[in-house]
C-alpha cells in the first residue's frame, strides 16, 4: 500500500507540473529563440534586405559603455572598435561614455554621454551618385564633414530635419530639455525644415528645436571665454599634487570644461559642465594637460576657446645647496656668508629668509659673536623638498695690548 501511494502521488504532481507548463505556453508564446537574436547583433540583415547588407560606416573609436543594435533585431549587445555598422544600425552611449562614427576620409559623427543615433541609408539602391544619410538624433552629437565629401547627410531631432548644406561643416546637436535639442553651426551651413517652416543657419549661429513647435530664427552663437591660464612655470609637488585652479573670463553661467592629456581631445579627463568661471582640482597626477572651455546659452553651445596648458611635476630630489662657511676659529665680528642653490628655492640662515638671486646664489651678513656660533642653513624647493647644512664656529674675541705696568 505504500508503494501504491507513493506512486499515486508522484502522478499527480506530474499531472499539476504539465498543467502548469500549458498554462504558461498559452500566456506567454514562444519567441525568436535566443540563437538567432544572439547571430542578428553580428550578421547583417538576409534575404528581402540583402540590398540593405553593405557596410556604410565605421565604429572608430569607443569610451566606457558603448551599445549597438542592428537594424533587422530587436537585441542590444556590446559595441566594438573597428565594427562595421549597416544602414538602419543604432548606437548608444551610457554615463561617461562616448563613440565615433566615420564614413570613410575624415567625415565623422562623435556621440557624447547618454546619446542614441540611427544610420539609415536612404538611397541604398542607387549606385550612382552620393550616398545620402538620415541619422536620427537623441542626445549629444558633433559632426565634422570636409569639403570634398562624397555623401549627403541630414539629421532628424525633436521633429525637425536638418540638411547639411555640401561644403565643409561642423556642427553639433545637445539635448535640451525633455522634447528639445539644441543646434549650433560652427562652420557651413544647415537648412532646418518642421513644422511648415525652413530656417537657414550659417556658422556661427544656433537654433532650437521642441517637438510641435515651429523652428524659431537663428541666433548668434555665444563668443569663446578668454582663459586666464595657471601659471606657466610647472606645478612642482612632494607627495600629495596641488590644487590647480583653472581660470577664465565670463559671468556665472553654463560653461563646458574639457581637459585631456592629448591636444586634440580624443580622450577627456574631465569634461563636465561647470556654473562659475573657474574649476579647481587637486587629483591631477604628475605630466602635462591641456585644456579648454565654451560657453552655452539657451542649450547652444558656442566655439571653444584657445587650448591652455598646464604641467604638474613631482620632485622627490632635495635642491642642491653650497655654502661658504668660515673658518673653524675665525674672528668675532661681520662676516659675509655667501652659497649657491637651485633657481626658484628659498634659503633659510638661523631661521630668517635671505635673499635669493634668479640663478639661486644668495648672501648673508652675519654678526659673529666670541665663543661658539652655529650657523644653519636650509634650502626650500616649490615642491616642499629641503637641504641642510650646518658648522659651529668658535669666534675669537680681538686681543688688545695691555698696557705697560708702572
Amino acid at each position: 500500500m505504500f508503494a501504491a501511494e507513493a506512486c499515486g502521488s508522484l502522478l499527480l504532481v506530474l499531472a499539476v507540473f504539465g498543467l502548469f507548463i500549458l498554462f504558461l505556453y498559452a500566456l506567454f508564446p514562444s519567441g525568436t529563440p535566443l540563437r538567432e537574436l544572439v547571430d542578428s547583433q553580428i550578421e547583417p540583415g538576409e534575404g528581402k534586405n540583402k540590398l540593405l547588407a553593405v557596410a556604410e560606416a565605421t565604429l572608430s573609436s569607443l569610451q566606457r559603455d558603448v551599445r549597438c543594435r542592428r537594424g533587422n533585431s530587436i537585441a542590444w549587445g556590446g559595441a566594438r572598435q573597428g565594427m562595421q555598422l549597416y544602414s538602419q544600425d543604432a548606437v548608444q552611449t551610457f554615463d561617461r561614455s562616448g563613440a565615433s562614427i566615420t564614413f570613410g576620409g575624415s567625415d565623422r559623427l562623435d556621440l557624447g554621454s547618454n546619446s542614441l543615433v540611427v544610420v539609415t541609408r536612404l538611397n541604398a539602391r542607387e549606385e550612382a551618385g552620393p550616398r545620402s544619410y538620415r541619422v536620427q538624433v537623441d542626445g549629444e552629437l558633433r559632426g565634422s564633414l570636409a569639403a570634398g565629401r562624397k555623401l549627403q547627410m541630414e539629421f532628424a531631432a525633436a521633429g525637425h530635419l536638418a540638411r547639411i548644406v555640401p561644403g565643409a561643416a561642423r556642427f553639433r546637436f545637445t539635448k535640451n530639455g525633455d522634447r528639445g535639442e539644441s543646434l549650433a553651426v560652427y562652420a557651413g551651413e544647415v537648412r532646418v525644415e518642421g513644422e511648415g517652416r525652413e530656417v537657414r543657419v550659417p556658422a556661427h549661429f544656433g537654433v532650437t528645436l521642441q517637438k510641435g513647435v515651429a523652428v524659431g530664427a537663428a541666433v548668434p552663437l555665444p563668443g569663446a571665454p578668454l582663459l586666464r591660464e595657471p601659471d606657466p612655470e610647472p606645478y612642482r609637488y612632494r607627495l600629495l599634487p596641488p590644487r590647480v585652479r583653472f581660470r577664465w573670463s565670463g559671468p556665472v553661467g553654463d560653461y563646458h570644461l574639457q581637459l585631456s592629456r592629448e591636444e586634440q581631445f580624443r580622450s577627456c579627463l574631465i569634461d563636465q559642465r561647470v556654473r562659475v568661471p573657474e574649476f579647481v582640482t587637486g587629483k591631477l597626477a604628475d605630466g602635462s594637460y591641456f585644456w579648454r572651455v565654451s560657453r552655452l546659452e539657451e542649450g547652444m553651445e558656442g566655439d571653444f576657446s584657445r587650448v591652455g596648458r598646464c604641467r604638474l611635476q613631482q620632485v622627490l630630489t632635495p635642491p642642491k645647496l653650497q655654502v661658504g662657511f668660515p673658518a673653524e676659529s675665525p674672528a668675532a665680528g661681520p662676516y659675509t656668508l655667501a652659497g649657491q642653490s637651485e633657481a626658484g628655492t628659498r634659503v633659510f640662515v638661523n631661521g630668517a629668509e635671505v635673499d635669493c638671486e634668479r640663478t639661486g646664489s644668495f648672501q648673508h651678513r652675519l654678526l659673529l659673536k666670541p665663543g661658539v656660533n652655529l650657523i644653519r642653513v636650509e634650502a626650500l624647493d616649490p615642491a616642499g623638498n629641503a637641504s641642510y647644512a650646518s658648522r659651529v664656529v668658535y669666534g675669537k674675541a680681538e686681543q688688545r695690548d695691555s698696557e705697560a705696568a708702572p
